[in-house]
C-alpha cells in the first residue's frame, strides 16, 4: 500500500483475465478459465452439494460445469460491470444444472427414475442453504490465497520460519502463542515479534484486498465484498 495516499495499486483483476482475448486469443481465455475454476472448484462444488445433488452425482456434475464454463459460450454475456465475479459464477452454475436437471427430466419421462430437482433438501453433512455454502467457501479461497501470496513473500526473504509462528495472529490474536514465549522459539525479541505481527497483519490486509479487488467490477465496490465475505465466514 501507498502509505502517503492510501491506495493499492491493484493488479490484473480475475474479470480482465477472464476476458482478456476473448476472440482474439481463445487460449488465454481458456488458460485463464483453467486457473479460476482450479481456485474456485470448493466453492463450486460445495454449491452443488448443498443445491441437492449426492456426493458422486455433485462431483461429476460440477467437472462437467467447468468443462462448459471453459469450452461453452458461457462469457459471450459476461461484462464486469454487471457485478461481482461471485455472483456470476454462481449464476452460471444455476443455470447450468437447471439445464442439466431438465436434459435428465426428458430423457427419463416415461420411465420410473426420478431427476434429482435443484430445491430438493440438501445431502447429509451439508449443513448451509446452498447460497452460504458457496459464499463460505468462495470466502475460504479468498483468503487462502491471500495468506500463500504472504506466506511467499516472507519465503522470497528467508523468513518462512517467521511467518510460521505469526501467522494464527492472522486469523485472531487469540490464537497466538504469547509474544515472549514466540521470540525465544524465534530466537528473536519480543518486541521483533510484536513489529512482525503487525506488519504481517497490515500485508495480510493488502493482500486480501488485492484478491477481492480481482472479483469485482470497480474499486469502490471492495470493502462491502470484502465485508460481506468476512461475515459469510463469521457464520461458519
Amino acid at each position: 500500500m501507498n502509505s502517503a495516499s492510501g491506495h493499492i495499486q491493484f493488479p490484473e483483476t480475475m474479470w480482465t483475465r477472464v476476458l482478456k482475448g476473448r476472440g482474439a486469443d481463445p487460449d488465454s481465455t481458456v488458460r485463464a478459465l483453467e486457473d479460476l475454476c482450479r481456485q474456485y472448484w470448493p466453492a463450486i462444488y460445495s454449491y452443488v452439494r448443498a443445491l441437492g445433488l449426492a456426493k458422486e452425482d455433485a462431483e461429476d456434475a460440477s467437472q462437467e460445469f467447468v468443462s462448459h464454463f471453459i469450452l461453452g459460450d458461457s462469457l459471450h454475456n459476461a461484462d464486469p460491470a454487471r457485478g461481482r465475479l461471485r455472483a456470476y459464477m454462481k449464476q452460471s452454475i444455476r443455470n447450468f444444472l437447471a439445464k442439466r436437471h431438465r436434459d435428465a427430466t426428458r430423457l427419463k419421462r416415461g420411465g420410473t427414475d426420478e431427476a434429482v430437482p435443484l430445491d430438493e433438501a440438501a445431502e447429509p453433512g451439508i449443513d448451509a442453504p446452498p447460497d452460504e455454502a458457496y459464499d463460505r467457501e468462495w470466502a475460504w479461497t479468498v483468503m487462502e490465497r491471500a495468506v500463500t501470496t504472504l506466506r511467499d513473500s516472507y519465503a522470497a526473504r528467508g523468513k518462512a520460519a517467521m511467518f510460521d509462528f505469526i501467522k494464527p495472529s492472522l486469523a485472531s490474536a487469540d490464537e497466538l502463542q504469547p509474544y515472549a514465549e514466540i521470540g525465544l522459539s524465534a530466537g528473536v525479541s519480543e518486541a521483533q515479534i510484536k513489529l512482525e505481527v503487525h506488519r504481517a497483519r497490515r500485508r495480510f490486509a493488502d493482500a486480501l484486498r488485492r484478491e477481492v479487488a480481482a472479483t469485482v467490477a470497480a474499486e469502490a465496490d471492495i470493502e462491502a465484498e470484502l465485508r460481506y465475505l468476512l461475515t459469510a465466514l463469521a457464520h461458519e
